[in-house]
């Protein structure tokens, strides 16, 4: 019933009889069944249905401050459950871990999940010493894109494209390259540019995000943002005459500020009209990046001098910056030197 439920083409790794919350003292019967990449919720009735489901990289936390009691925070929401014993929920959240071991390489569970709070704290120690002794396999080609990529499409409700999967696995793989460019998959829908583009949220190969003359969407925009404000390997930013404006660049400096780990070192935001606004707010945040900035292009923005004393100022008032920036390009805007001492 619970293959019927969730498919019988989904492969079902753990199996479980638990207790759903649903008011402070009332629980209900329902079936925990988590595959590679997804958890399901079912009711305990045949025919079983999914009341609940959610992508392992979803997860925003899972709390369990009770020896039976298994709380996980998603996207979507919140299910609380109690299981038979503590053992069994250490099953689980130990299954969880390792199949985000497997999706994203070189990425701790911890650090997916997000937030792990248990009772007492040494579970997470020894679930911890369980995922470092876990050997994951070889991550595949260029960091283990694909598994990656058909995961996220799984999260984000989006098809799987096997020409994504063979581009990055053959050409990519073969020109060595840590260069994502969307130029190469600029046939496809923005969709799914959006999905793969998510992939560098957790991607360990991929250093350098670019596109050259092809006006982005809203929603690609956004998750480029996303990218920068969760990536701890992503170096180069290059974008390119993409139809950008003022508002994407403050959303850019916002997405920076949330991400203190972030490794931006190159940004070429040449020929988009962001403006003065635009560029003082990346400005003052770039004032705020610890290890500098080696490339800044704002060639073509619609800069005045105005803005560029704004700029200056910002970098100059970092110290990294002074010793690590080795191009900046502020050609195609109208300025005059007698503006800008």
């Amino acid at each position: 019933s619970v293959k019927d439920a969730v498919g019988r083409k989904m492969k079902l790794s753990v199996k479980k009889r638990v207790k759903l919350e649903i008011k402070v003292d009332k629980v209900e019967n329902r079936v925990l069944a988590l595959s590679s990449h997804r958890a399901f919720l079912l009711t305990a009735r045949i025919p079983s249905k999914v009341e609940h489901n959610f992508n392992y990289l979803e997860i925003q936390g899972i709390a369990c401050n009770k020896p039976t009691q298994l709380t996980v925070d998603y996207e979507r929401g919140v299910v609380s459950l109690k299981l038979t014993s503590t053992e069994e929920v250490n099953e689980v959240v130990a299954h969880i871990g390792i199949c985000l071991q497997r999706i994203c390489p070189g990425l701790s569970p911890l650090k997916l999940m997000k937030k792990l709070s248990m009772e007492p704290p040494e579970r997470i120690t020894s679930l911890q010493t369980l995922w470092d002794n876990h050997k994951v396999a070889e991550p595949g080609p260029c960091g283990g894109f694909s598994q990656m990529y058909r995961c996220v499409c799984d999260w984000l409700g989006l098809p799987y494209r096997e020409e994504v999967q063979w581009d990055v696995d053959t050409i990519y793989l073969t020109q060595d390259t840590r260069d994502l460019s969307l130029q190469d998959f600029s046939h496809l829908e923005n969709r799914d540019l959006v999905a793969i583009i998510a992939v560098l949220e957790y991607n360990q190969w991929f250093t350098k995000l670019s596109t050259k003359d092809c006006k982005l969407s809203a929603d690609v925009s956004d998750q480029i943002l996303r990218v920068v404000a969760r990536s701890s390997r992503l170096e180069e930013l290059v974008l390119d005459n993409a139809g950008l404006t003022r508002d994407f660049a403050q959303k850019l400096a916002n997405a920076l500020s949330h991400n203190p780990n972030s490794g931006l070192h190159t940004v070429n935001l040449a020929n988009n009209p962001l403006e003065d606004r635009g560029i003082t707010s990346l400005g003052a945040q770039f004032a705020k990046l610890p290890k500098g900035l080696k490339h800044l292009n704002f060639s073509k923005t619609s800069l005045s001098p105005k803005g560029v004393n704004s700029l200056a100022q910002s970098l100059s008032a970092n110290q990294s910056i002074l010793s690590t920036l080795s191009l900046l390009d502020l050609s195609g805007n109208i300025l005059r030197a007698d503006d800008i001492p």
